[in-house]
């Protein structure tokens, strides 16, 4: 009896030790952030209409692939008032509303960002696909949008998606305050968010934050989360290869529909084994590009031509160095105002101005109010040599100005105060003692935002508003130029030493 007994132990340790290990899942992620508006196809750019076609083929492909947007569909284009929302929310949908009646809805997400709520709260069911935000609650504490969503894949993966929404933006406390709404934590809405999605294979986080928040979220989640991947938005960065703090992967890929990335990772026993990822640029098809070129010309009977560009004018992927478009602002500011130096938050410039394979374009009136859409007035204040070289001291370490009538050479790695290797205005060595007329934005001189982005204390200089308006400026630069032709790179203005 004990040797029988002893032969089927040992039979069952045998069969033990030969069954092998459940095999790693393969799972894709197609992800975008801050479209903001631009749905729709033009002879330089792609809309929805592409990527409804490109997610399908995926999707039969790979039964653990998802597509997901992190934040921001709203506000960009220069659209009609009446249009503002609306339309963006429109095309989503019927985005969603053709992946799902081939099957696919369920992996389609989307969260909130903070351009959600410029026109004012929408209702819970607006968007067809669900909205996922889970930190937004009703006074009862219920989350008012979608908190999260569990896919059960065909292969028995489950995956959870939340989403999370900054918490300090002025224009979205405003706009939930209004309706009797509230924010919480993030952390805090995680932890109550987690247990109720059960078991998880992989666990995905689609935040709409400042990138330095992102990370010290990252930072702070205990392991038990088991968080995997934070999809972000908000700063238009872009990732080649992902963030990871805390063992997390965070991904971002730049901003206005020029691109998307893609991650495949390998899943087994609920943690990422492999990652792979890329950042795929969209472009039309020779056939979308002279389809659209000659909408265009029809649509431009009824509009204004400004002014012809030669070449791709970028800045909305560019936030963290000088670039073309930062270079042709400002300098269409220092036009304006005559002043010695002029500068722009990079954050204000949001749209990019392409050509299509070098083909120079004509620009419209209305393309450069898309530029500058929050129509931002003209200042202009006294500042002495020592003042500019605190600004850019302070862009040394965080790039926030773009400027015109300044060069100078910055090496960041150099303690404070010595970072400046030699800064020229108007073709002179900058003067400590001198003052300078300087032109910039009305919001970034308000006293709350000096601090932000000038690296001044407010106060410190006194600023007199004009009656200039930010798109009404470039517009009649362009008008004067009448040819547009700056270099792509930027003209060197800001020299990072590396």
């Amino acid at each position: 009896m004990k040797k029988s007994r002893f032969l089927i132990i040992a039979l069952l340790f045998i069969v033990s030790i030969s069954i092998p290990s459940a095999a790693a899942e393969n799972v894709t992620i197609i992800y975008q952030n801050d479209l903001h508006g631009w749905l729709f196809p033009s002879s330089t750019r792609v809309g929805m209409i592409e990527m409804a076609q490109i997610l399908p083929p995926l999707f039969e492909n790979n039964h653990n692939s998802f597509y997901a947007m992190s934040g921001d569909l709203f506000t960009g284009p220069n659209l009609p008032g009446e249009m503002k929302g609306i339309s963006e929310l429109m095309i989503w949908n019927h985005f969603w509303k053709q992946l799902d009646r081939q099957g696919f809805g369920e992996r389609v997400l989307i969260s909130a960002g903070n351009h959600e709520f410029d026109y004012g709260i929408l209702a819970p069911g607006s968007f067809w696909s669900g909205l996922l935000c889970a930190n937004l609650l009703t006074v009862e504490n219920r989350p008012y949008y979608v908190p999260f969503k569990v896919i059960r894949c065909e292969s028995g993966l489950r995956a959870g998606f939340i989403g999370l929404l900054l918490t300090g933006n002025g224009r979205v406390l405003e706009a939930i305050d209004a309706q009797g709404l509230k924010i919480i934590p993030m952390l805090t809405a995680l932890k109550r968010t987690i247990p109720e999605m059960g078991s998880l294979d992989l666990t995905v986080l689609m935040v709409h934050d400042n990138m330095r928040n992102i990370v010290r979220l990252a930072k702070a989640l205990p392991a038990e989360l088991g968080v995997d991947v934070i999809l972000s938005g908000h700063n238009h960065l872009m990732f080649e290869q992902p963030l990871v703090e805390n063992g997390i992967y965070i991904f971002q890929a730049g901003a206005m529909n020029g691109c998307y990335g893609q991650v495949d990772l390998a899943v087994k026993e609920g943690k990422i084994i492999a990652m792979k990822n890329r950042i795929v640029t969209l472009t039309p098809s020779p056939l979308g590009h002279v389809t659209m070129l000659v909408k265009e010309k029809v649509d431009a009977l009824g509009g204004k031509s400004v002014a012809v560009l030669k070449h791709s004018m970028i800045g909305a992927f560019s936030r963290r160095q000088e670039n073309s478009l930062g270079d042709f602002v400002t300098d269409a500011f220092r036009w304006a105002t005559g002043t010695d130096v002029a500068m722009t938050n990079s954050s204000s410039l949001r749209m990019d101005f392409r050509v299509y394979q070098d083909e120079p374009r004509e620009l419209n009136e209305g393309d450069f109010k898309a530029v500058c859409p929050f129509q931002n007035r003209l200042v202009v204040g006294k500042v002495t040599g020592a003042q500019i070289i605190q600004i850019i001291e302070g862009d040394a370490v965080r790039f926030t100005n773009q400027v015109s009538g300044i060069t100078y050479r910055v090496d960041p790695k150099k303690p404070a105060g010595r970072r400046i290797l030699g800064a020229k205005i108007g073709g002179e060595p900058l003067s400590f003692d001198r003052v300078y007329t300087l032109t910039h934005n009305a919001y970034c001189a308000r006293p709350e935002n000096m601090m932000r982005y000038l690296h001044l204390a407010p106060g410190s200089i006194e600023w007199k508003e004009t009656k200039l308006l930010d798109y009404d400026v470039i517009t009649d630069y362009a008008r004067h130029l009448k040819v547009i032709d700056y270099p792509s790179g930027g003209e060197e203005r800001v020299v990072i030493v590396p």
